[in-house]
């Protein structure tokens, strides 16, 4: 049975107070449902009206709610019914892109996809003479391994392409002589290095450029030759109050609970997290397994086939105090996701939630360290080795629990508003335009 969709176009918009910073945020992900990126934005946006700046989010119509905080406005999107939101677009026709320079006056526009919403934020920019920002969430060189067919249509086609019409939006010719990064393990196939050449392209286009993930402004810097080095920062994604409000309200000692939270897609390895467990084989073990995607099904099957302990399915869960108090009731939270995420929201989330943490890559640093989480090989074997040394050793686990509250203060959302406020003041400052 296929989920059911929703469209609903609306818009909820206010009047700037002069002096107001006003910024325009453009997504192509179904918000606020997408996962990671919707969360990072939405505490954006509010962070924004916290201090006192104006911000106005334009998603698209599909499964939208509205956000809690801020202006909104839904866009006409391009894509297959009941397609995942990878692949929905805003639109970006020129005409669209006049309406909205027409009806709005920004000081930024900040793009944080790839697809409609960059090439329409860039429009944009252009014709109202104002700094274009984009953040990159997504690591595509990471993709050939789990999802090859998708990774061999962005390195292909989608990077390519898109290269050339964010660059055809901006009214900006290359001024970036992109170079062959240093390849680096499990991303040294040619096809990788093309996604990461490509994504080089793109990040020359805008004009300031930020990742949560400090490898890839390193690797977009050298693929640069160091030209984009004053224009790439890294920006780590702030988690909501509530994970760090949050007090755990499952008895400790009632089993050994693993949790995995997020999309179920390829990309994740969840299926990995499972196989894992089976080897595990504790009956005082459960796994519970929160959230939705396509995996969905072919998980659930998987999970019929484990013999000791249980596997829980909790559907995807909307409501962040939810979400917050699912981690917090965890003992070990478990991410298998190697070589894709750029921040991988949730170590932050349950390190604020103050949950041990078990992950298998080495270039995840937020909300991670070697005190408050285990870092394992990228295998089942390491997965399972690594549930079976903390559900062995509960003294570890209060440590590791214990150690998360030091880490708490750099995760804020006030800590990722004062980065970006930094950053849009500065590209303001090189570009011109609107000052407020």
């Amino acid at each position: 049975m296929r989920p059911r969709e929703t469209r609903a176009p609306g818009k909820r918009l206010s009047a700037p107070v002069p002096g107001q910073l006003r910024v325009g945020l453009f997504t192509d992900d179904f918000y606020p449902d997408s996962g990671g990126v919707c969360r990072s934005i939405e505490l954006q946006l509010a962070e924004l009206v916290r201090r006192g700046y104006h911000g106005t989010l334009f998603s698209p119509h599909v499964n939208f709610t509205p956000p809690p905080a801020g202006d909104y406005t839904t866009i006409p999107t391009w894509r297959v019914p009941y397609s995942p939101s990878y692949m929905c677009s805003l639109q970006f026709s020129d005409a669209l892109a006049r309406r909205i320079a027409r009806r709005f006056t920004f000081d930024v526009v900040h793009s944080q996809n790839e697809r409609g919403s960059m090439v329409l934020a860039a429009k944009i920019a252009n014709l109202q003479g104002i700094p274009h920002v984009h953040t990159f969430h997504s690591n595509y060189a990471g993709t050939h391994a789990t999802t090859p067919r998708q990774a061999w249509g962005s390195s292909m086609l989608f990077l390519p392409l898109a290269s050339r019409v964010v660059r055809r939006a901006s009214a900006r010719p290359l001024a970036v002589s992109v170079r062959r990064p240093a390849p680096v393990a499990g991303e040294d196939s040619p096809l990788a290095v093309r996604d990461w050449m490509n994504v080089t392209r793109l990040a020359a286009c805008p004009d300031a450029v930020t990742s949560p993930a400090p490898f890839l402004v390193d690797t977009v810097v050298r693929a640069s030759g160091g030209a984009l080095a004053g224009r790439a920062s890294v920006v780590p994604s702030g988690v909501s109050s509530r994970f760090t409000e949050v007090r755990r309200r499952r008895p400790v000692g009632a089993g050994i609970r693993f949790l995995s939270c997020g999309r179920l897609g390829a990309e994740k390895r969840v299926d990995a997290i499972v196989r894992a467990f089976a080897l595990l084989g504790r009956d005082d073990a459960e796994l519970v397994i929160a959230g939705g995607g396509q995996e969905e099904g072919a998980l659930k099957q998987l999970a019929r086939t484990v013999r000791h302990g249980s596997v829980r399915f909790t559907g995807h869960i909307g409501d962040v105090g939810e979400v917050a108090q699912t981690i917090a009731d965890a003992d070990v939270f478990v991410l298998a996701s190697y070589r894709f995420d750029t921040q991988g929201m949730v170590l932050a989330e349950s390190a604020a939630a103050g949950t041990p943490i078990l992950y298998c890559d080495d270039r995840l640093s937020v909300g991670v360290g070697p005190d408050n989480a285990l870092l394992v090989e990228p295998t089942v074997e390491g997965l399972a080795a690594g549930m079976r040394t903390l559900a062995e050793d509960r003294a570890r686990l209060a440590a590791m629990a214990e150690a998360t509250a030091s880490l708490r203060a750099g995760l804020t959302t006030a800590a990722m508003g004062e980065r970006y406020e930094a950053i849009y003041r500065a590209a303001i400052a090189r570009v011109g335009g609107h000052t407020s």
